[in-house]
């Protein structure tokens, strides 16, 4: 997920408070406020009606905000025909206002109205506010100047819409302050997840890495310790198949921390690659689905199969056969006679029987049910 992205869902969490937050102060005002003055003021209405009506359209809007907010989503493409149908009531509010009473008591509508602007561009920013608030502000003032008359000096009416519009303005800022914040929150959240998550990465290799390191340490280390002090004849047969054997260890060790979609076959792939530059021939067949298999369980698993790899020396059969929860593997090659490793353990148990030339290992790990 992009930092934007991230940014997105914190400031849309946040943002959903102060969506709930400003529909209690609009609904405060609207029944709180304006209500009193259209009741005090219906000997003024040419339609005490259509100011009714008008009360109605800015509540349904602002209810209709609440809906979305509590589904979860915030004011989308559908803000614009509602503000057509704010500057429709605008108009209708201050119309059906007897001239001398404009921007008077009376005339609640034209400050009403501005809040449930605000509640409609709230994450648009301050600007498209500004802009809106501006133009509905013009509409009305020329009602107002086309009527002749008013219910207050425009002094007054000025004082009055800069009182209300502070409060607006000043909600718009903070939430345009809002998202800046969510942005760098997204920022820091995601540096500390990354910082986490290299930290575990790291963890994770060491651990991986020293884990192999004491898989080898048991039998590579005294191997290469004997050739360094001359101690083991690079010319004897079991010192050579030893370091066959150690060889083809190491590099299924090497594939253990490869990132593959079957580890299992993964490793064994890298050992046959390397009993087939030896001069076996190697035929591998696999049956079923198998199941993951823990790293420890693999190397058990494996064990004994690489033994027979690094030694064979004519054809070698391998078999893979998976179940829901069980893999199988086996071995059937020409093999000199030497000790065969029987791995126990993690799941895995081992057995080895040889006829003539022949050896045939069978490894099998049983997971959990």
């Amino acid at each position: 997920m992009s930092v934007r992205d991230t940014a997105d869902i914190i400031a849309t969490r946040f943002m959903r408070g102060m969506y709930w937050a400003l529909i209690g102060i609009i609904l405060s005002v609207l029944f709180g406020l304006e209500l009193p003055r259209l009741l005090a003021g219906r000997r003024f209405y040419h339609s005490v009606g259509a100011q009714v009506v008008v009360l109605v359209v800015l509540v349904g809007v602002v209810v209709w905000v609440a809906v979305w907010i509590w589904r979860g989503r915030l004011v989308g493409w559908w803000r614009w025909p509602l503000l057509g149908v704010l500057a429709a009531v605008s108009v209708i509010g201050t119309v059906t206002l007897t001239p001398g009473e404009r921007l008077g008591n009376p005339h609640w509508s034209y400050e009403a109205i501005g809040w449930v602007v605000l509640l409609l561009v709230l994450d648009r920013g301050v600007g498209w506010f500004l802009a809106l608030l501006t133009a509905h502000y013009g509409v009305v003032f020329a009602l107002v100047a086309a009527g002749g008359q008013a219910g207050e000096t425009p002094a007054g009416a000025v004082n009055v819409v800069m009182i209300t519009t502070a409060f607006q303005v000043a909600i718009a800022v903070f939430a345009s302050l809002l998202r800046r914040v969510s942005s760098s929150v997204a920022h820091t959240a995601l540096e500390q997840e990354r910082l986490r998550t290299a930290d575990e990465v790291a963890d994770q290799l060491h651990a991986d890495r020293m884990d192999r390191y004491a898989a080898l340490s048991d039998t590579a280390a005294p191997l290469l310790s004997g050739l360094a002090s001359g101690a083991l004849d690079p010319g004897d047969k079991s010192v050579r198949r030893a370091c066959a054997v150690e060889a083809v260890r190491m590099r299924r060790l090497l594939c253990e921390g490869a990132v593959v979609p079957d580890p299992l076959l993964h490793e064994l792939q890298a050992c046959i690659s390397l009993a087939e530059r030896n001069g076996a021939m190697v035929h591998l067949s696999e049956r079923g689905e198998r199941p993951p298999v823990p790293a420890g369980a693999r190397r058990r698993l494996t064990e004994a199969a690489v033994a027979v790899l690094a030694t064979a020396t004519g054809a070698v059969r391998l078999t893979m056969v998976g179940t829901d929860n069980a893999v199988v593997l086996s071995v059937v090659a020409e093999a000199p006679q030497h000790e065969v490793p029987v791995v126990d353990g993690d799941g895995v148990t081992t057995s080895v029987m040889r006829s003539g030339d022949r050896l045939w290992v069978e490894a099998a790990w049983q997971g959990m049910p």
